[in-house]
């Protein structure tokens, strides 16, 4: 408990706040700088690409300016991953009231979150932060992709209105349909996707992405001290 200090314990209670600041942040400016605005409202007859580039690039500015604010608060190995997944806890808990697919699709994320940061965590420590920022990166779009195929399945089934009907042979594709609304001609019911979401298709994996840039930061290695030229010289043996 040695090297556990006011400042360390400051920057674990602090991380998951900020991780959440960061998360709203980036949800409000996706969608009320270029996606649902009383403006522009997206169009169901075409793509929305501009919805999907604002939601890569908005995560990518997230998970940065995560990677950034670690440092300042000092967020060291293992306790940066325990910060971030406070928050991701707090969602899962709060999604058992909500419909079976919602708490079991929160409940895969949650668990695909622990993976990818377990994952990236080591790579991280060894040195290899882009190789983690890649297997992050990935996994987020997986672990998201899976969430919301678990949200989605059991509308496949229950829904009341045949028109709602999602067709399972493109279950690996809700996640896109969502964040382009539009179903490219393969299946019309998707329609209604992304109200059935509430934001889920953006929310899970700019969270990853930040808690990714938390985690990489802390666990990576701290750099050498620079040596002086006259610590060398005095290391130097004499002749």
């Amino acid at each position: 408990m040695a090297d556990v200090n006011p400042r360390k314990i400051a920057g674990i209670v602090l991380a998951p706040v900020l991780a959440v600041v960061l998360l709203v942040a980036g949800v409000l400016a996706t969608v009320l700088g270029w996606g649902l605005t009383t403006g522009r409202m997206m169009d169901h007859a075409d793509v929305d690409w501009v919805y999907l580039l604002a939601a890569v690039v908005v995560s990518g500015l997230v998970g940065a300016a995560a990677y950034r604010l670690a440092g300042p608060l000092r967020l060291r190995g293992w306790y940066a991953v325990l910060a971030v997944l406070v928050p991701a806890v707090v969602f899962a808990v709060l999604q058992w009231d909500k419909t079976p697919g919602r708490r079991d699709g929160g409940l895969v994320w949650l668990a695909g979150l622990v993976v990818v940061l377990a994952l990236a965590a080591p790579l991280a420590r060894q040195g290899l932060v882009r190789a983690a920022w890649i297997a992050g990166v990935l996994g987020a779009v997986v672990i998201a992709d899976i969430a919301v195929l678990v949200q989605l399945m059991p509308s496949t089934v229950d829904a009341a209105d045949p028109a709602e009907i999602l067709n399972k042979a493109y279950a690996p594709l809700w996640l896109v349909f969502a964040l382009v609304d539009y179903d490219f001609g393969l299946d019309p019911a998707t329609w209604y996707i992304g109200d059935a979401l509430d934001f889920r298709e953006l929310g899970y994996p700019m969270y990853t992405l930040i808690a990714l840039g938390f985690v990489v930061r802390a666990m990576r290695p701290k750099a050498a001290p620079a040596i002086e030229p006259e610590q060398v010289a005095e290391s130097t043996p004499q002749a």
